[in-house]
């Protein structure tokens, strides 16, 4: 005779995967760790191919800010309007950058991200259309608009993506890469289109970017619209075909009972991450600092032109060419970033989630020395190289801080992280759109040299974060509410991590339902300390 564990269910239980009933309701989950509807458990081949599609139309919506930003003079000319005017258009697609995600990833959580990510990424190529026809300043400035409101709600959903697909274990390098390409392709518009400008207008431009889109849009359709990656949305979906299949009601998606109605989830993704700007300190700091990296490269994709034709006489197309350094630095940037990881694996018990700011204090030194160095070399009697090598050195700088607040942050608020990520990404391309509309001014005013010292000034006095949050992070993270709240669900999942767990059959208790037999009633079980749960012999 078999001897089968029952165990009477009451709240002290925490259950986990399988289908489990509680009173007249069955619960839907995993068929177990190893279920390959679960995209963690995809092949690696599948994973790649997803996640690489995601990156590098993620790239194309980075591209396609730097070279409008290199067309400049074109739509000036053939607008007829200030160059103020015809930057209005680079303010407006980053703009769309700080809000447009927070708005419409809520949608993400009821439908998925496949239709999502196929629907921005396809208004995003039709509206270069407009802009490669325009007759006058405004068409331009909307069709930017509504483009950029698309391609930053497609760019939001690829670290969703990651995080769906890749485990915690897994995620680091894809996660680098897709940090990496968006920040590596700003450099590349103008290298790809520099010449173009010079020898055309900015309406080829639009059309090419509009091709490239076009070509990963398709890509996307054919790759990411079959397979939904979110785990809330594939099991609501199995949910529903198991109703359907039984004619029986009883068969729930626990999320969609817990979630809230949908108005409660947008006020959610559009107030936590305010509340959590405005009082959390590391954020408040983090996000400041992020701010102003992101003001020098906004200020760096303005000014080149300016400062490599003013002193060397470069043509718009030869001065395109000096964004190489841009592209060299983010990509050195990267292989730092590597080895600074390596130390962050070995301090990461000692230190905790603080481990990961080593590679921001060497980015925090990296940024004022490109900046400093880079103002005192822009000068007709040095080698052009030479302040090319140091815009490289900034931008090592700024990725490898960028890289390291993402993944600080993440730690640091895990359930939050999402709020606490869109905040920084708010203040960080609320200030990088505002930045390009004075640029001109500011180095007409103050000259090279004193504009890039005002910049080197502040790069200085901000450099001191990553080393003040080291030392005191803890502390300001021990302080805060919502830290708080994460250390006690901390402290119960390890108190529910020492206990053995046991595979058992549930019968709840008060109810009269049947127990659930075989796998699709299986359920593995934890039971708190201070649980009245008591186990029987069958």
């Amino acid at each position: 005779m078999t001897t089968q564990n029952t165990l009477v269910l009451d709240e002290s239980l925490v259950v986990q995967d399988h289908i489990l009933q509680h009173r007249d309701v069955v619960w839907v989950g995993w068929d177990g760790p190893d279920d390959p509807a679960n995209p963690r458990n995809w092949t690696n081949r599948r994973k790649w191919l997803l996640s690489s599609s995601g990156i590098m139309f993620c790239a194309i919506v980075s591209l396609s800010v730097s070279a409008y930003s290199i067309s400049i003079g074109s739509v000036e000319d053939q607008m007829g309007v200030s160059k103020e005017m015809a930057l209005l258009g680079m303010t407006l697609f980053t703009l769309t950058f700080s809000a447009a995600p927070l708005i419409i990833a809520p949608f993400s959580e009821v439908y998925g991200r496949s239709w999502i990510y196929f629907g921005s990424a396809f208004i995003f190529t039709l509206f270069f259309l407009p802009q490669a026809l325009a007759q006058n300043i405004e068409t331009i400035l909307v069709a930017r608009f509504i483009s950029g409101c698309a391609g930053s709600t497609a760019v939001s959903l690829v670290g969703g993506t990651l995080a769906d697909v890749w485990s915690d274990e897994e995620r680091g390098l894809p996660m680098a890469i897709f940090a990496w390409s968006a920040f590596s392709s700003t450099g590349l518009g103008p290298i790809m289109f520099g010449y173009v400008e010079e020898n055309y207008d900015f309406r080829l431009i639009q059309w090419i970017t509009m091709g490239a889109s076009g070509l990963f849009t398709l890509a996307l359709g054919c790759i990411v619209l079959p397979r939904e990656t979110r785990a809330s949305v594939l099991l609501t979906r199995k949910a529903a075909r198991l109703r359907k299949e039984t004619g029986d009601s009883k068969y729930q998606f626990k999320f969609d009972l817990e979630q809230g109605s949908f108005t409660h989830m947008m006020t959610t993704a559009l107030s936590r991450p305010v509340k959590m700007l405005a009082t959390e300190p590391i954020l408040i700091f983090f996000s400041a600092y992020i701010a102003f990296c992101w003001a020098i490269l906004y200020i760096q994709l303005v000014s080149l032109p300016l400062v490599f034709g003013e002193l060397y006489d470069f043509s718009i197309g030869e001065a395109g060419m000096t964004y190489a350094a841009q592209f060299i630095g983010a990509s050195v940037g990267l292989v730092v970033d590597h080895s600074c990881n390596k130390k962050y694996i070995k301090e990461v018990g000692r230190r905790g989630p603080e481990a990961r700011l080593y590679s921001a204090m060497a980015g925090g030194i990296f940024v004022p020395v490109g900046c400093f160095s880079f103002t005192f070399t822009s000068f007709a009697s040095i080698p052009w190289i030479v302040p090319c090598i140091c815009v490289s050195i900034l931008y090592i700088g700024i990725l490898l801080i960028y890289l390291a607040v993402f993944s600080y942050l993440a730690d640091s608020y895990t359930l939050y992280a999402s709020s606490a990520l869109s905040a920084m990404s708010f203040a960080r391309n609320l200030v990088g759109a505002v930045f390009p509309l004075f640029t001109d001014s500011l180095y007409d005013r103050l000259g090279i040299q004193g504009a890039g010292g005002l910049t080197s000034g502040l790069a200085t006095l901000l450099s001191v974060t990553p080393f003040v949050l080291f030392i005191y992070g803890a502390r300001l993270r021990a302080r805060s509410p919502f830290a708080q709240e994460l250390e006690r669900m901390k402290r119960a999942a390890q108190a529910l991590a020492e206990l053995k767990e046991e595979e058992v059959v549930v019968e709840p208790k008060g109810c009269d339902a049947p127990t659930i037999q075989g796998d699709v009633g299986r359920a593995v079980v934890r039971r708190l300390p201070s649980g009245e749960g008591r186990k029987e012999e069958a």
